[in-house]
C-alpha cells in the first residue's frame, strides 16, 4: 500500500510539473489574470453596476480559461505521452493503469485548483477597485498588475543567471506574486492607511469562485477521458460543446423532459452548469450560503466519479505502444 502511495505521488507530481512547464499554460494564466485586472478600466458604461459587471466578467473569465487550461493540460499530459511511448514505458513497471490515470488527473487538478485560487484572489482585487465611488481604488488592481509584471521579470532574471526553466519559474512566481499582492492589498485601506485584513474585499464573491472551480474540475475530468483517444482540438471542441449545452440544458431539454424521452436523457446526462454559475445570486447584497456550496460539491463529486470511472474503463482497453 505504501509503495502504491509513493507511485501515485510520483506520477501526480510529474504531471503537475509537466503542466507548469507548458508555455500555453503560462500564457493563458497570465492573459486571464491581466484581463481580470484591467476589467475596471476596460468596462466604461457601467450604468451604476460597475461591481456586478466586473464580478460577473471575472468569474466568466475564470470559467472559460479554466476550461481551456484543463483541456490543454489533459492532452499535454496524457495524449502526448501515449503517442510518444512514454506512458508505455511507465506502465511496463508494476503500476496499474487505473493508478496511472488517476494520478495524472490528480496532478493536473492540483494545478487547476491553484489557477482557480489565483483567479479568485484576482477577482477580489479587481472588484475592490470598483467599490470606490466616483473613482478607482488602486490598492486593488494596482498590486495585481505589479505582481504580474514582477513575476515575469523575476523569472527572466532567474533564467538568465541560473539557467532555470523560465516557464515553470514564471508560473510558480505568478501564483506567489498574486498571493503577496492580495495580502498587501488586504492590509491597506483605499487611502493607503493600514487596516484590518480584508476589510475592503467583497468576500461574498468567494463561494461563487469556488463553485466555478468545481465546474472546471468536472470539465478537466471530461478532458482527461477524451484525451485517451483524442488530441487537443477535438478534446477542446467537445468540452466546449458540453460547456455550452450544459449552460442551456434547463431551457433546451429541461422543459421538454416530461414529453420526450430523448430530452429527458440528455437533460440527465449533461452536467447542469447553472448549479455552479451563481453570480446572479450576488446581485444587490445577496450572498451564496456555504450549505449550497457543499450541496453543489456533492453533485460535482458524483459527476466527477462517473466521468473518471468511464475514463479508467476506456484507458484499460486502450492499446499503449512503446
Amino acid at each position: 500500500m505504501r509503495h502504491q502511495i509513493r507511485q501515485f505521488a510520483s506520477v501526480a507530481g510529474l504531471a503537475a510539473l509537466e503542466t507548469l512547464r507548458q508555455p500555453v499554460f503560462l500564457l493563458a494564466a497570465t492573459t486571464c489574470l491581466a484581463m481580470i485586472a484591467l476589467l475596471p478600466v476596460a468596462i466604461t458604461h457601467t450604468l451604476g453596476e460597475a461591481e456586478k459587471m466586473v464580478r460577473d466578467s471575472a468569474l466568466a473569465l475564470q470559467f472559460v480559461f479554466g476550461l481551456v487550461l484543463g483541456a490543454y493540460a489533459a492532452c499535454a499530459s496524457l495524449t502526448h505521452e501515449i503517442r510518444r511511448g512514454t506512458a508505455a514505458t511507465v506502465l511496463t513497471k508494476p503500476i496499474s493503469r487505473s493508478l496511472f490515470f488517476l494520478a495524472k488527473f490528480t496532478g493536473i487538478l492540483l494545478i487547476i485548483a491553484g489557477f482557480s485560487a489565483t483567479a479568485i484572489m484576482a477577482t477580489l482585487l479587481s472588484v475592490r477597485t470598483t467599490l470606490a465611488h466616483y473613482g478607482f481604488d488602486w490598492w486593488g488592481a494596482g498590486p495585481l498588475l505589479a505582481a504580474i509584471l514582477l513575476a515575469h521579470l523575476l523569472a527572466g532574471i532567474r533564467n538568465f543567471f541560473s539557467q532555470r526553466p523560465f516557464v515553470s519559474s514564471a508560473s510558480v512566481l505568478l501564483a506567489a506574486a498574486v498571493t503577496t499582492a492580495f495580502v498587501v492589498s488586504g492590509l491597506h485601506a483605499p487611502a493607503g492607511a493600514p487596516e484590518a485584513f480584508g476589510a475592503a474585499f467583497s468576500w461574498r464573491i468567494v463561494p461563487a469562485g469556488v463553485l466555478v472551480a468545481m465546474a472546471v474540475s468536472v470539465l478537466t475530468a471530461l478532458a482527461m477521458t477524451l484525451a485517451i483517444r483524442l488530441d487537443i482540438v477535438p478534446t477542446l471542441s467537445i468540452c466546449s460543446f458540453v460547456f455550452m449545452a450544459g449552460l442551456v440544458s434547463d431551457y433546451v431539454f429541461g422543459r421538454h423532459a416530461a414529453d420526450h424521452t430523448l430530452a429527458l436523457v440528455l437533460h440527465r446526462i449533461l452536467p447542469n452548469w447553472q448549479h455552479f454559475w451563481m453570480a446572479d445570486a450576488l446581485s444587490g447584497r445577496g450572498t451564496i450560503p456555504w450549505t449550497y456550496v457543499a450541496a453543489a460539491s456533492g453533485y460535482a463529486l458524483l459527476y466527477l466519479a462517473g466521468v473518471l470511472c468511464l475514463g479508467m474503463l476506456v484507458f484499460r482497453n486502450t492499446e499503449v505502444r512503446a
